[in-house]
């Protein structure tokens, strides 16, 4: 076990709170040999898209991977089983008034290939991409474009077109997401001191990680780290699948969190911080659209006609569901960065807020990281969590943590689901 450093961004001289935060976000998060596994898959379906006998030989302009994949917030799901999707654009060149409908099943048809190929069978087309499908769950969603303006790069149309509906209903929709990537990285500037601190954990825990899978270089692990806004992302988007998980209908898009994150990122701020930021700046918006009886509408900053909510929330109750779980976790991250409970207490709460598995070994583990320092007889542990210098407690407290008194509260605001 390594010593332990107090002065570490992300060591015990940290509040218990966001020690767990870290430790639960490495937890959910795509680690080094899965994303080593995702980018191999990425090209081997970029290559597969280009073969001599595609029907896309030669009309492909560009790929490039969008969303969580692009800002380097992609998360596990909550099951081993349900697997987790890489998004990817495929820039076509094709006359620009191929119907929607044709651009999809062309880009499905050479993704597919003839009976006996590598992908045959395992490809769906979707009503805006052409999903790929492996056996241990990892999906990629590949989303055609055309592009629109050939000065302004990237600037595209993407193709709704639902195979049930009537090509009149069929329709053309201006996208740039690679911009609004560019636009959240500069957001989201990387702070290298919680960059290596948070990456030293996540290397520590894929370790853990089965022997035929190698770590890739442009994990964020290697290539710079990640700020802290992006870490709290990944935590939002977490909550957001454990709270619709029983739930029916579409969730709040990651892309329309990824934005609000955008908006609340501030150098140097901690996980806990920039969470407590992002709630905000989400609650600011869908709480004034409520208020005024109106669907929120956000849109890309790069690109005014690409409407991150187009399809999300279908009514105001969808859109109240997501104001009420805001609000419930903006009081449970309260209730874990505080004082007043116990390390038990904290447990039970990151349960809630992110599911048994990650929050239960991150408890684990730090209890564990503690004995170094608590066996040397230089600190001893709070009941809270919280690393005590020995000259700093009376004597009579020293050697065993008080018990905290018990609290009423979770059965009502806090553990409420």
């Amino acid at each position: 076990m390594n010593s332990i450093d107090f002065h570490h961004p992300l060591g015990p001289g940290a509040p218990v709170g966001e020690i767990l935060l870290a430790g639960t976000a490495v937890r959910i998060e795509l680690p080094p040999s899965l994303h080593r596994l995702a980018v191999e898959r990425y090209e081997a379906v970029r290559n597969h898209v280009e073969r001599v006998d595609s029907p896309l030989r030669d009309r492909v302009q560009i790929f490039y991977p969008q969303g969580s994949m692009a800002i380097g917030a992609t998360i596990r799901s909550r099951k081993r089983t349900d697997g987790y999707d890489i998004d990817i654009v495929a820039e076509l060149l094709l006359p620009p008034d191929t119907p929607p409908a044709a651009v999809l099943d062309i880009l499905f048809h050479a993704i597919n290939g003839s009976p006996g190929s590598q992908y045959h069978g395992k490809v769906e087309r979707q009503t805006r991409c052409v999903t790929v499908y492996y056996a241990d769950g990892m999906h990629l969603d590949i989303t055609p474009t055309l592009l629109v303006d050939e000065f302004d790069p990237r600037r595209s149309c993407l193709f709704h077109a639902k195979r049930e509906e009537p090509s009149s209903q069929h329709r053309r929709l201006l996208m740039n997401s690679f911009a609004f990537c560019e636009w959240f990285k500069e957001r989201t500037p990387i702070d290298l001191n919680f960059a290596r601190a948070y990456a030293n954990k996540a290397m520590a825990l894929d370790e853990k990680a089965e022997a035929d899978v190698v770590p890739v270089p442009d994990h964020s692990t290697v290539e710079g780290g990640k700020s802290a806004a992006v870490v709290a992302l990944q935590l939002l988007k977490r909550n957001r699948n454990i709270r619709y998980a029983s739930r029916s209908g579409r969730m709040p898009p990651s892309v329309m969190m990824a934005k609000f994150a955008g908006d609340a990122a501030l150098p140097g701020s901690s996980i806990s911080g920039s969470l407590q930021a992002i709630i905000h700046v989400a609650l600011t918006h869908l709480e004034a659209a409520d208020r005024a009886g109106q669907l929120v509408d956000i849109r890309n900053p790069k690109c005014g006609d690409d409407r991150f909510t187009d399809r999300w929330p279908e009514n105001l109750s969808a859109q109240r569901m997501y104001i009420q779980d805001l609000r419930l976790f903006r009081d449970q991250l309260t209730a874990v960065m505080s004082d007043e409970l116990t390390l038990a207490e904290k447990q039970t709460l990151l349960v809630r807020m992110f599911g048994e598995g990650p929050a239960q070994s991150v408890v684990e583990e730090y209890v564990a990281s503690l004995g170094q320092a608590i066996q040397s007889g230089n600190r001893t542990v709070s009941s809270t969590g919280r690393v005590i210098p020995v000259a700093a407690v009376p004597t009579a407290a020293v050697g065993k943590p008080a018990i905290a008194r018990p609290h009423t509260f979770f059965g009502s605001k806090w553990s409420k689901r």
